[in-house]
């Protein structure tokens, strides 16, 4: 079983962003889940220390706005500069073009509250 503190979901459509970030999110000791949609990987996301999530899979997808703004996991939403920032300390926006350093201090960040504070699993 995949440790929740270590396990991060990535969600893009782009699969050379998924791989990119698989990469370079494996290379410092991370688990990945990685899926092409909101559809395939919004399970794996409640259960994961946080999910990276490219904006333009939510972008005009209701059910994922909701859902992403209604749970309390943690999430960081990979941005074009268009959107904007959730009112919840269980998100951030990272705006591409990124640094490296940048996304995974903040995947630091949640994993470490995920091991001292589990986010709760949304039903």
């Amino acid at each position: 079983m995949l440790s929740p503190s270590t396990t991060i979901a990535v969600i893009a459509p782009d699969a050379g962003l998924r791989q990119s970030l698989a990469f370079a999110l494996e290379v410092e000791g991370f688990q990945v889940l990685s899926y092409e949609s909101w559809c395939a990987g919004h399970a794996s996301a409640a259960s994961s220390a946080c999910t990276i999530i490219d904006s333009h899979e939510v972008h005009g997808n209701l059910d994922a706005q909701h859902k992403l703004l209604d749970s309390p996991s943690r999430f960081i939403m990979l941005a074009d500069g268009m959107t904007p920032i959730p009112s919840k300390n269980t998100a951030r926006i990272l705006i591409k073009p990124f640094d490296g350093a940048e996304l995974l201090r903040m995947v630091r960040d949640f994993a470490h509250l995920s091991h001292a504070t589990p986010a709760p699993v949304a039903t």
